[in-house]
């Protein structure tokens, strides 16, 4: 039995390796040790062949090359495999008849919470929850993983050689399609005829329901907590479910309309050139002009709706007069303050303590603006050596213009 952690050091001392033998086992099974050792030499191209061959060694000690039986090939160990692949999203795409297995496991746990409440089994109750909330989690990765296979495939049939035949290029879509887009389609139809859906909204109701029957019951929160966990798990599958449907579908009907019109046009090709065979070019076509090597159509230029809804707005157009204020004479400025702060600063140290900030401005220095008065007082309670604290008494102090009410600060040095 491989030693995780061993497995664990050998996937990180190896992952170049590993990663480029998992991606090439889509199309391969095993392995010689002569093709593993090409793809070390591409890997790492500055060992030498005795490295390349202590390297091969070191991954069949490890457990994560094995030998096939009845041979000397290599294949990957199949446990690194399913892990290396979940990693790197490379995943075979799943069936519709697992996701209906999985449903009919749903089915019977929900009946198994039913009798387990009925019967006040709590464990029963909890190893249904924890059933439903598997098989839940199985399909979440299940749709996840068949996202990345479809937008695989997809990529894949666009990145074929363009000269292939379009149904063998894209033959691996249309397969996707019929395979697995379709059938899943039809599971998951939200009317009658579906049976994902119908399940979910089900479990959820029910989930809810035995939730709030434990609550007024009395019964644990644990438990509790557990069916309100569960059950945000089928709303988010309930969403998750259709997006993934969606964006398969989005991305493989594209290529599959593509190739039924161009199945059509080959087509109704085959069959005019049967014809030309058959009849001859003349009877085929007795026009003067060949369609196949002139196509004539008329060409009119009109005016839009848009433009004459334009023009006939135009047309009645009428200015507006707008009346514009008058220029006022009085300037409402604020003369500026020569402040010399450093003066008032220090004449502030000198006079510590000081009970009231506000009053001692107003009276060493009331002959400045309100404004002035103000800006003076919030940058000395924010002075970095002197320590500040606002009166629990509110005061009312009248300056020029203004009276302001607050809680005035007291200064004292530190």
């Amino acid at each position: 039995m491989i030693n995780p952690r061993s497995l664990v050091r050998a996937l990180d001392k190896h992952w170049e390796a590993v990663e480029r033998i998992v991606l090439l086992g889509r199309d391969q099974i095993g392995y010689e040790r002569d093709d593993v050792l090409g793809i070390f030499g591409k890997i790492y191209v500055h060992d030498s062949l005795e490295q390349h061959i202590e390297r091969l060694q070191q991954l069949v000690n490890a457990e994560l090359l094995i030998e096939m039986s009845h041979s000397n090939t290599l294949q990957l160990n199949e446990n690194v495999r399913q892990f290396v692949g979940s990693l790197l999203h490379e995943h075979e795409l799943g069936l519709s008849d697992i996701l209906k297995a999985r449903i009919s496991d749903i089915k019977i746990a929900l009946e198994q919470l039913h009798q387990a409440f009925q019967d006040r089994d709590m464990a029963a109750l909890q190893q249904g929850a924890v059933r439903i909330d598997n098989q839940l989690r199985q399909i979440l990765q299940q749709l996840d993983q068949d996202t990345y296979v479809i937008q695989d495939i997809a990529e894949r049939a666009k990145a074929a050689d363009e000269r292939m035949p379009l149904s063998r290029r894209y033959r691996e879509v249309l397969e996707a399609y019929d395979r697995y887009v379709q059938p899943m389609t039809e599971l998951m139809d939200t009317g009658a005829g579906g049976s994902f859906y119908p399940l979910l909204e089900e479990a959820e109701r029910v989930l809810e329901s035995l939730s709030q029957q434990l609550h007024n019951q009395g019964g644990l929160y644990s438990h509790q907590v557990l069916l309100r966990q569960v059950g945000f798990r089928v709303k988010d599958l309930r969403q998750s479910g259709r997006l993934a449907l969606k964006q398969c579908t989005n991305i493989l009907m594209p290529l599959r309309e593509e190739v039924r019109r161009h199945n059509h046009l080959s087509a109704a090709i085959g069959q005019l050139l049967g014809d030309v065979r058959k009849k001859g070019l003349r009877r085929t076509f007795p026009q003067k002009s060949l369609p196949v090597w002139r196509k004539e159509r008329p060409v009119s230029v009109a005016i839009g709706a848009e433009l004459l809804t334009l023009m006939e707005q135009v047309r009645h157009y009428q200015p507006k007069a707008v009346d514009f204020p008058e220029q006022t004479v009085e300037e409402m400025q604020i003369p500026l303050e020569r402040v010399d702060e450093d003066s008032i600063r220090k004449h502030l140290y000198q006079n510590l303590p000081v009970l009231d900030l506000m009053q001692w401005l107003v009276n060493h220095y009331g002959y400045y603006q309100d404004a002035t008065l103000l800006k003076l007082y919030h940058k000395f309670i924010r002075l970095p050596d002197i320590s500040t604290s606002p009166n629990t008494d509110e005061t009312q102090i009248t300056l020029k213009k203004v009276r302001i009410r607050l809680h005035s600060h007291t200064l004292e040095a530190l």
